[in-house]
């Protein structure tokens, strides 16, 4: 068997440095863009990092008042710690 070498990238957030999605994986992308629309997708499974105005990215962890500030900027409503935390709601207009 043979093994070689090869150039990933993976989203990583700004505030904390995590690079996990709500279910505790780290995805492998082939381009940068990739990564960050994967990390900032909203479905049933992926809560969906943030992207600040100023170019930041931003991991969807409740565990401090920063990436709750980021989140309530983007319009996410953070719950409060419990079995749903991982869970990030957008508000409606």
């Amino acid at each position: 068997m043979t093994t070689r070498q090869v150039a990933c990238w993976i989203a990583v957030c700004d505030l904390c440095g995590g690079t996990t999605d709500p279910e505790g994986f780290t995805a492998h992308f082939d381009t940068p863009a990739d990564a960050i629309g994967h990390a900032t997708a909203w479905n049933d499974r992926i809560s969906g990092w943030t992207i600040t105005p100023d170019g930041r990215l931003v991991c969807d962890t409740v565990t401090d008042r920063a990436h709750e500030t980021v989140h309530e900027a983007a319009g996410k409503r953070i719950p409060e710690p419990g079995p749903d935390a991982m869970h990030v709601t957008f508000t409606t207009a």
